[in-house]
């Protein structure tokens, strides 16, 4: 009995160990890593578009790096900064909310920039928007 007590205790502290382990494990970034494809908004966009699954397919959780012409930038109450960035397709974009305590740097609509980001999916509404997130701006341009 009295080893089975222990080796119960044993398990329980190897899972306490885990958990925190996992818990408290970097979050995954577009920073860190080499992306796996370099693409234009449009061509991402456009891309989504003709076929959406198999883009999906191809492009989930992976770090793209795009190009494109800023639409917007916004940040949110809690901090996180989106910059939205133009298709050729009318009212379409591809959105790349930044990783946490990331700051873009002063954009202006119009400007052509470069980012990574995690591809997140795809909003297949009325207008379309691709979607990154923990991204990173490469560089302005």
């Amino acid at each position: 009995m009295k080893k089975i007590i222990i080796a119960l205790f044993l398990m329980a502290l190897i899972a306490a160990g885990i958990g925190a382990y996992l818990w408290n494990k970097p979050h995954r970034t577009a920073d860190d890593e080499k992306p796996f494809a370099t693409v234009t908004s449009s061509q991402l966009f456009t891309e989504f578009a003709t076929d959406e699954a198999a883009t999906w397919a191809k492009y989930k959780d992976k770090v793209i790096q795009i190009s494109g012409e800023v639409e917007t930038t916004s940040t949110d109450a809690s901090g996180n900064t989106q910059i939205v960035l133009k298709t050729d397709t009318e009212m379409s974009t591809v959105s790349v909310t930044l990783m946490a305590g990331a700051t873009a740097p002063a954009v202006q609509s119009g400007t052509m920039i470069e980012v990574k980001g995690i591809c997140n999916g795809f909003l297949n509404d009325i207008f379309g928007e691709v979607q990154l997130n923990q991204g990173v701006v490469v560089t302005p341009k």
